[in-house]
């Protein structure tokens, strides 16, 4: 698809977490095609933040303003431990789940819907992973099979919780080649992380 993102504005914002404030009076701009880390300690409110911008949190106070887009239209890559990977589903079944919004929950997928799940496993090197279920996957795979799964959403704006927390040195330059690639297309990211280098390689 073509993408046309938007500038995303956040005014005076105030969330809460578990009945507990998280943010207070938040005012921020996502201009399109920007790349933005969201850096503080623990239990600053940046996962709640990233909740909110996904539709998943109502705010307590202000607004947030999409730019006229849908949330449907927002990619949205949780925390590990939000996500339960009990579920009966191997790697290339997992990532192909990232065209749903476009074929829905019956859609059969064609020759260049799999060949781009192909694509998307080969670029985060889960080429050869394909056929293993995803409970046999260590946490630093299982989150790059997410992170494919994402990419095949093709949506114009993405959010990332921690999308390195789990992964190995070696594997953090592969998801930052795929960000970069990304934003250059004008894609729109937040990214929460806590690891001030990251922050400064990837965000803009």
């Amino acid at each position: 698809m073509s993408r046309q993102p938007r500038p995303i504005s956040v005014c005076d914002l105030s969330l809460s977490y578990s009945r507990h404030p998280a943010v207070r009076h938040l005012c921020c701009h996502f201009a399109p095609g920007s790349l933005t880390a969201v850096v503080g300690p623990n239990g600053a409110g940046k996962s709640t933040l990233l909740k909110a911008l996904a539709g998943l949190l109502p705010p307590r106070g202000g607004r947030i303003d999409l730019g006229g887009q849908s949330v449907r239209d927002l990619a949205y890559l949780p925390q590990q431990a939000a996500i339960d990977r009990s579920f009966p589903i191997t790697v290339q079944d997992m990532v192909s789940l990232g065209h749903w919004p476009r074929v829905g929950a019956w859609g059969a997928l064609g020759r260049a819907q799999w060949q781009a799940v192909q694509a998307a496993l080969a670029a985060l090197d889960l080429a050869d992973f394909g056929a293993r279920p995803i409970s046999a996957l260590s946490v630093g795979q299982f989150q790059r099979v997410q992170f494919a799964r994402l990419l095949l959403q093709d949506a114009p704006v993405i959010l990332l919780d921690e999308p390195t927390s789990a992964l190995d040195p070696e594997l953090v330059g592969d998801v930052l080649a795929v960000m970069k690639q990304l934003a250059q297309e004008g894609v729109t990211m937040v990214v929460v992380t806590h690891e001030m280098g990251f922050a400064r390689q990837v965000a803009d």
